[in-house]
């Protein structure tokens, strides 16, 4: 029985000094504490997954983005578009807020409309930079 209290604090003995030598040997830059973060309304990054997107992926609501007229081009394949209706995919990208282009794209896809190959490029472009 003393040997096991023995042994239990010795460990609890090692663990204490451990923790104090990690502590000086690796402060803690600028005075940077740990601290919880809570959730932000636009996604802040810092995490490996976005509290919004994860909001955003699990409904499956349409979000219309004043694109009705797309409707129209339900079940086109990405090479099916003349310059006109490119341009009507065109006009509406570039009318929504950065924030706005991933959902609109989750909107598109929930009422099976394909993007032509050019505004895939060009979103692909918008999202990277």
């Amino acid at each position: 029985m003393k040997v096991l209290l023995l042994v239990l604090l010795a460990g609890a003995v090692l663990t204490l000094l451990l923790t104090y030598i990690s502590k000086l040997l690796f402060p803690k830059k600028n005075g940077e504490e740990e601290t919880a973060s809570e959730p932000l309304e636009e996604c802040c990054g810092a995490h490996e997954v976005c509290e919004t997107d994860l909001l955003n992926k699990m409904s499956e609501e349409i979000i219309y983005y004043e694109d009705e007229e797309l409707d129209a081009y339900r079940n086109f394949e990405e090479n099916d578009f003349n310059d006109d209706q490119i341009d009507e995919f065109r006009e509406i990208l570039y009318s929504l807020k950065e924030k706005e282009i991933e959902p609109w794209l989750k909107s598109l896809e929930l009422r099976h409309i394909i993007l032509p190959s050019i505004i895939k490029s060009e979103v692909v472009f918008m999202l990277v930079k």
